[in-house]
């Protein structure tokens, strides 16, 4: 066993880590096999992914009136989760791709695979979002 993951099956026992983020730092540690370009802080990379969207809008009010913040804060099992329910719901990709192109979104859900949107969901920590329009500020991030 290799002194990394010695130091991960420590930070396990010690419970300063979930038994989900000590697997995942065991898989990169796997998958880097021993090449020379990967860094000791490539697994510390894994644990740090997000956990939770934050939606934050400010609006300002009109004079007279106060301004509104609305702060939400979802965590991203329960976006995963909505994703997978939403395989299982018959016509929900049909209906909800019409909904996002009345938007001018034009996204097909229906070709989204759980490793797609892994994949989307682990880049999702690099992100900020930030979009101000007249009196209003919506910002969105990954913590």
């Amino acid at each position: 066993m290799s002194d990394e993951a010695r130091r991960v099956l420590e930070l396990l026992a010690q419970g300063k880590i979930s038994v989900d983020e000590a697997d995942q730092l065991l898989r990169v540690l796997n998958d880097k096999g021993g090449r020379a370009d990967a860094s000791p802080n490539d697994a510390m990379a894994v644990a740090a992914k997000p956990r939770f969207m934050r939606i934050h809008v400010h609006k300002q009010g009109k004079p007279g009136r106060e301004d509104k913040d609305v702060n939400i804060r979802v965590p991203m099992a329960l976006i995963r989760g909505g994703m997978r329910l939403g395989t299982m719901i018959p016509g929900f990709h049909a209906s909800m791709n019409a909904r996002l192109r009345e938007r001018g979104i034009d996204v097909d859900l229906s070709k989204m695979d759980p490793a797609l949107l892994e994949s989307m969901l682990s880049d999702m920590g690099e992100i900020n979002i930030d979009v101000e329009q007249t009196g209003e500020h919506v910002r969105i991030t990954c913590e």
